[in-house]
């Protein structure tokens, strides 16, 4: 398959609004690791490289959209003339997702195209500062060597598809690169051990409409589930609110309401920590490596940690959450939608996490 081509011609309106995404405030506030300009220029230059690279297909296919959520998160700051794109990895998975799901890839190539977005800045960070180092970096991967492997040449695809400023092209050490990509090659490759525990942790992944609570309703077994939309729904029905919306705001208003929703929704976390021989589920976004790591380490020492990972297109969210609110008045806006998108990055077994299931919206 033509990638570049195909994409040009199936999504024209994102090649467009990528061209219009610029890195500089104006022509005197530039981007000096990006003086190409655009987004879409530079997508090509990388693209460009991985193709003379002979790189394989869902590398291609991460380069060609590694950046594509920069165009809803692109802010400007006139105070200080300059422009930020905020986490944009965790957007870039959902609208990728979009895309790659007209195409003919397998679930597991997608899940691989998926997890180079969300880990981009994560190499990049190493090569330009260190940061993480490189045994941080083995850690962090020690399950996923492919993955690793995969990085080490995203990143030279990536940061030298661009036109740098001279004062800033001593962060680009092309040696570093070819280290990592050699000492990735020589990784170990863990595996990770079978959890003896006999009750389960279903940690739900997923941002609002993915159908998270349609799985739920699914399921026939005795679970706990905690669920902070619950907790404002019941609250915002003591006081005659009758939709999440209208609870929603209601909390938004009155600080004593949303202490009271925070109050009841602890009870339950803390009634589902003390039940040791229950399976429990816990059914919020956990869309954050922060948020998973306070559910884990909750959990970690009595249940094994299963995630859930909900992967839903991003017009189907859209489509979905404006469906939403028309029938049952609970919806996010589109803004608040984006924002949650943002705070998104793909599970792994590091974070202590015993099994990983995937959920594609088929």
């Amino acid at each position: 398959m033509q990638i570049l081509k195909w994409f040009i011609q199936k999504f024209p309106e994102y090649v467009k609004q990528m061209r219009e995404c610029s890195y500089h405030y104006d022509y005197t506030h530039l981007n000096l690791h990006h003086i190409e300009g655009d987004i879409w220029s530079h997508t090509v230059l990388a693209y460009n490289n991985a193709i003379k690279s002979n790189a394989s297909e869902p590398l291609k296919w991460a380069i060609l959209l590694h950046d594509i959520g920069r165009i809803f998160t692109r802010r400007e700051n006139s105070k200080e003339s300059e422009v930020s794109f905020g986490e944009f990895e965790g957007i870039s998975c959902f609208v990728a997702l979009e895309i790659l799901n007209k195409s003919d890839l397998s679930a597991n190539k997608i899940s691989r195209i998926l997890k180079i977005i969300s880990y981009q800045y994560t190499v990049i960070d190493h090569i330009k500062y260190d940061k993480p180092s490189f045994n941080e970096l083995l850690e962090k991967f020690k399950y996923e060597k492919e993955l690793l492997s995969d990085l080490s040449y995203y990143v030279e695809y990536d940061l030298f598809g661009r036109i740098v400023d001279e004062s800033r092209v001593e962060l680009y050490d092309y040696k570093r690169v070819e280290a990592l990509q050699k000492h990735g090659k020589n990784a170990d490759n863990f595996k990770k051990a079978k959890s003896l525990k006999q009750n389960t942790l279903y940690l739900l992944v997923g941002p609002p409409c993915s159908r998270k609570s349609s799985w739920i309703a699914e399921q026939t077994g005795d679970f706990i589930v905690v669920n902070r939309d619950s907790c404002v729904e019941e609250i915002g029905k003591k006081y005659g609110k009758n939709s999440y919306n209208e609870a929603y705001d209601l909390m938004n208003e009155n600080e004593e309401i949303k202490k009271e929703i925070d109050a009841l929704e602890k009870e339950r976390e803390n009634f589902a920590k003390n039940s040791q021989k229950r399976d429990i589920i816990i059914d919020n976004p956990n869309l954050s490596l922060k948020n998973r790591k306070e559910q884990i380490e909750a959990f970690s020492k009595t249940h094994k940690i299963e995630v859930l990972l909900f992967l839903t297109p991003f017009d189907e969210l859209v489509a979905c959450n404006k469906k939403r609110e028309e029938n049952i008045n609970k919806s996010v806006s589109q803004n608040g939608l984006i924002n949650k998108l943002e705070t998104f990055t793909y599970p792994l077994l590091n974070e202590g996490i015993n099994e990983i299931l995937i959920k594609f919206n088929d």
